[in-house]
């Protein structure tokens, strides 16, 4: 993750009122939600206010969760609560909510008094608790398990996993240059649909400027990154024209991170026909991908920031879309020509060459072509629906080996875990998935369920 979230803990307790005399407790309670704390700081930054037992204590850590800018609220009961003190919490807080419903003892055991009872009951206040989020129409998660469970904890790091990505697509900027590929239906989006919805600015980034740059890059960053390409990659190609496509991605990096970008998309084409340029940028956005910066290919925005969210949650995406399928395998092989992230390559089996389909005024600019890693893998396809609604389409499966075709272009073949291949493509179309998807190694479901919840989308597992 490149960005931590911020937690805000609220640990609850009913100590003392009119009718209830347990102050005695408080000392082991205050320990207690310490010791919860310290156990989330694993997951991200803790904003924690200490012990909650009263309304006025649950209104000030409110004020403390909005001045700190929480990502998510962890609310813990370790007794009974009154449902009014996380609703004076919640109601004035607008981060998403983790009830984690944990429990320190197993059980009770036979010897064990009222002191044990009190600190592990929390399960009294929860229904409280939950109908105040429910009723008042709080989207929440929910965990019950023990504090030192470790799938417990696995779950719990999950939710705190979507908090951090939905930061991150609060403060992301992608650059678009020129257009989506024209009459392409899936890559029409609105941007400020997309602003409110899933977080992202989209900001125009005029082909000029990167035409400009290319001339300035100094010749010898070119001949240095041209060398280190050579040791890492098979390149097969006229020295001329990788010359002038490593160019042309040390000019596209240049920008992109001189004005900030945290993805990237172009019309590939925009530049064949510039003189100073005049070849595909595949190679140069495979790069991208490469060095962190997600980068997708025709203006497809909306891949882009489904490859920024795979890359937040896994380290490393790229762009796929549908081929051919293989009935004889119960596959899909996925491709695109040209661009695909080098890092998730096999590695040593890796070659830039030439395009075989885009043709500039200097030729035919650099791509790769490599087959991916096997291995467990999720596509993620972001997406929208009519009347302003965005949807996840998300699909677990492997990725097969594949020896590659000499198509100039990254290439796996992909296997549901348990949909045989013709179920598997008629769930993904009526999903209304795009021809374009990010894809990341690992499985990484659960997390992206929770950030849909998290920003009020569907979600669609295929």
């Amino acid at each position: 993750m490149t960005v931590k979230a911020k937690i805000g803990v609220l640990v609850m307790a009913l100590l003392e009122d009119d009718y209830n005399k347990t102050s005695h407790m408080r000392p082991a309670a205050t320990a207690a939600a310490q010791e919860i704390a310290d156990l989330l700081a694993e997951y991200g930054d803790v904003v924690h206010p200490g012990l909650i037992e009263e309304e006025a204590q649950a209104a000030a850590a409110a004020r403390l969760f909005n001045s700190e800018d929480v990502d998510v609220i962890v609310a813990i009961e370790l007794a009974y609560t009154k449902g009014l003190v996380p609703a004076r919490c919640l109601l004035d807080t607008t981060a998403p909510v983790l009830v984690w419903n944990a429990q320190r003892v197993r059980r009770l055991g036979e010897d064990d008094g009222f002191d044990v009872v009190m600190l592990n009951s929390g399960m009294a206040g929860m229904p409280e608790l939950t109908a105040v989020l429910i009723r008042t129409g709080r989207e929440f998660a929910l965990v019950t398990s023990l504090f030192d469970d470790p799938d417990g904890r696995r779950r719990v790091g999950e939710v705190i996993q979507a908090a951090a990505v939905r930061r991150r697509l609060r403060d992301a900027r992608v650059a678009l240059v020129g257009h989506p590929f024209e009459g392409m239906t899936d890559l029409m989006y609105d941007g400020l649909s997309l602003r409110q919805a899933i977080g992202p600015v989209v900001w125009p980034l005029e082909p000029e400027k990167v035409a400009q740059r290319f001339g300035e890059i100094a010749q010898a960053d070119v001949e240095a990154t041209m060398a280190a390409e050579r040791a890492r990659y098979a390149v097969e190609m006229e020295p001329a024209l990788f010359e002038r496509s490593v160019r042309l991605a040390l000019a596209i990096e240049s920008v992109v991170k001189e004005h900030h970008f945290d993805a990237f998309t172009a019309f590939d084409q925009v530049w064949l026909t510039d003189p100073r340029v005049g070849v595909i940028p595949s190679y140069g956005t495979g790069r991208l991908c490469e060095i962190g910066i997600p980068a997708s290919p025709e203006g497809d925005v909306n891949t882009a920031v489904a490859q920024l969210i795979l890359q937040e949650l896994a380290g490393q995406a790229t762009t796929l879309e549908n081929y051919v399928i293989d009935f004889d395998s119960q596959a899909v092989m996925f491709s695109h020509d040209g661009h695909g992230n080098p890092a998730l390559g096999t590695p040593g089996a890796v070659r830039v060459k030439h395009s075989i389909y885009y043709h500039g005024v200097h030729g035919f600019g650099a791509g790769f072509e490599f087959a991916y890693q096997p291995g467990p893998i999720t596509n993620l396809a972001l997406v929208t629906v009519g009347q302003g609604r965005w949807r996840f389409v998300i699909s677990e499966g492997e990725l097969l080996p594949f020896p590659p075709r000499s198509i100039s272009a990254p290439q796996t073949l992909f296997k549901h875990d348990t949909l045989p291949v013709a179920d598997w493509c008629d769930a993904w179309l009526r999903a209304g998935a795009t021809h374009h998807m990010g894809a990341a190694q690992g499985r990484w479901t659960p997390q992206l369920l929770h950030l849909a919840r998290m920003l009020g989308i569907e979600a669609v597992v295929v």
